[in-house]
């Protein structure tokens, strides 16, 4: 009996052992990038990009309570970890906002697909780790910072709305208190087929130096659009750059007739006009509040450039 208890004792030591062995392999391979001694300095651009099946996402994994390492989301979550030590950033950090943020687009988004991006750049002057998140939209629908913010109220535990039961609330207030930097995007593109198609699309951006420059907005992706678009068709875009919890610009893409018209709209709510870039038959509008400005204001200012610029639009081709 002594025998055989020994030979048991000794299977579980190498079984321990083996256990060991595997588990500092995984430790080592999950902490390759943070422990390396080049990687801060070699990697000078990286790109990341991957187009989901939402609805088979939604359909055979959010609710069916799947082993998290076999679902979609957790090699994209742990993809976008892995490279936050790059420039210094905590990787838990950027992991629940890549997970907050596509939890919300699969559950709450619409149509097929869902695009998920990952840039990060080390050669700028202050560098940043930027992650998109971009879907469909119901046509006619826009989801703007404003009601973001309103969402975000919902998980912030010193807000009149405070609702911790309310998973979207909570995501939303997560992914401010953690980002740098939001952004968000209302376009209009044509898919391979040819279909109209409205999106929305979510920029988060977390800088090595948080409060060291910040990047310049690009537009490219809204030019890209224009270039797309009919000649006769309303141009009527809105960018609003937002950092922490203060909004720092708003810019308004329109043709370049309505460039007055929209300007004493902005005027009169308490925006100066800071950049004015011309593109195509369209200007880039930047304006900056020179007071605080209510969630309720801004709102309020993008139904009145819409009705004046369809309106100003509708006349032109009636003549």
């Amino acid at each position: 009996m002594e025998t055989v208890a020994n030979e048991n004792i000794e299977d579980l030591k190498k079984k321990l052992s083996k256990l060991e062995f595997e588990n500092t392999n995984l430790k080592d391979e999950l902490l390759a990038v943070q422990n390396s001694l080049y990687l801060q300095h070699t990697i000078a651009k990286l790109n990341y990009s991957v187009v989901l099946n939402r609805e088979e996402i939604k359909a055979k994994e959010l609710t069916a309570g799947i082993n998290e390492k076999q679902g979609s989301l957790f090699e994209i979550k742990n993809q976008i970890r892995k490279y936050a030590p790059i420039l210094g950033l905590d990787p838990d950090g950027i992991r629940i906002i890549v997970t907050e943020a596509i939890q919300n687009i699969i559950e709450h988004g619409y149509g097929p697909y869902a695009e998920v991006a990952l840039e990060l750049n080390n050669l700028a002057p202050n560098p940043y780790f930027k992650i998109s998140f971009k879907h469909e939209m119901e046509p006619g629908k826009a989801y703007t910072l404003a009601q973001i913010e309103e969402n975000a109220k919902k998980g912030d535990i010193t807000s009149e709305a405070f609702d911790w039961e309310n998973p979207r609330g909570r995501g939303e207030f997560m992914m401010k208190e953690i980002a740098d930097e939001r952004q968000i995007i209302n376009g209009v593109e044509y898919d391979e087929t040819g279909r109209k198609i409205h999106y929305f699309k979510r920029i988060l951006i977390n800088y090595k130096n948080p409060k060291g420059e910040r990047v310049e907005t690009s537009f490219d992706e809204i030019r890209e659009e224009i270039d797309r678009l009919d000649k006769d068709e309303v141009v009527c875009y809105f960018h609003i750059d937002h950092k922490k919890s203060e909004l720092d610009s708003f810019t308004v893409i329109t043709s370049s007739e309505t460039d007055n018209s929209v300007k004493q709209i902005m005027d009169e709510a308490g925006f100066q006009l800071t950049h004015k870039d011309n593109y195509s038959k369209t200007s880039f509008c930047t304006y900056k509040p020179n007071r605080v400005v209510s969630i309720e204001e801004i709102k309020q200012l993008f139904a009145s450039i819409r009705k004046t610029v369809t309106a100003e639009m509708q006349h032109k081709l009636s003549n």
